[in-house]
């Protein structure tokens, strides 16, 4: 907030220096009154724009007044319910842990700094990227998973191994479709793995900085913690992308 305002503040003198100038300027060339007027207005509507960029104040007002992305509890209970009725337990403990670790982030965060000032928002909308992120790979986790669920891997794996010393066109065309069928599963596997590896950096890197902001002195961001940030908006610009 204090920040914010100075920058308002700076972009305001800067303006209010330039006319000053201006004036002083027409009033020793004897410029009439009308004239001298009329180029004081026009400089200052010129300028107003320019200072507040230059000081940072339209960049820290339109930061901050870029909401968070919504979340939808109801999708979140029903991306749960899903997650919950997968074999593998994974994508169903990271949903209820990178919950846990973004509010836990908040929470630091809370005791550290202003929720009124540009760093707190910039360390919230990172969390929440993230988090938003990993909602994003664990609904494409659900979905491949779906995808295959009717594969049996077991009787394709038997039944290739049966029809490996039988040459007939027959035994040969029935090979190449298992082969697919398995080729489709090994690809969706890789690729669940691949988003449940993301997830776990994700989370990883949730906690690494609260930890960094809880070591901080309060209302401070030293070098660890900005580093945390640094770190935290690079993964939420890369993270929930996925390269198959």
């Amino acid at each position: 907030m204090l920040a914010d305002a100075r920058s308002w503040i700076a972009a305001v003198t800067v303006v209010v220096a330039v006319v000053a100038a201006t004036v002083v300027i027409l009033l020793l060339l004897q410029a009439p009154t009308a004239l001298a007027v009329s180029a004081m207005g026009v400089i200052a509507v010129a300028l107003w724009p320019i200072a507040i960029s230059a000081t940072g104040a339209l960049r820290r007002r339109q930061h901050l007044a870029r909401p968070l992305p919504p979340v939808n509890d109801l999708e979140l209970r029903d991306l749960a319910d899903e997650l919950d009725g997968l074999a593998d337990p994974r994508p169903a403990y990271q949903l209820q842990a990178i919950r846990q670790k973004r509010d836990g982030l908040v929470a630091v965060l809370g005791r550290r700094m202003d929720a009124g000032e540009l760093t707190y928002a910039r360390y919230e909308s990172a969390a929440q990227q993230v988090f938003l992120a990993v909602i994003s790979n664990l609904r494409e986790i659900a979905i491949a998973r779906r995808s295959i669920s009717a594969i049996d891997t077991e009787y394709v794996n038997a039944r290739l191994a049966e029809l490996g010393a039988d040459g007939t066109p027959d035994a040969r065309a029935e090979s190449s479709s298992l082969e697919d069928r398995r080729a489709l599963a090994t690809t969706q596997e890789a690729k669940i793995s691949y988003l449940l590896a993301q997830n776990e950096s994700a989370m990883t890197l949730l906690d690494r900085t609260s930890t960094a902001l809880a070591d901080a002195p309060i209302g401070l961001t030293p070098q660890a913690t900005e580093a945390a940030l640094a770190a935290l908006r690079e993964l939420a610009d890369r993270a929930g992308r996925y390269a198959m």
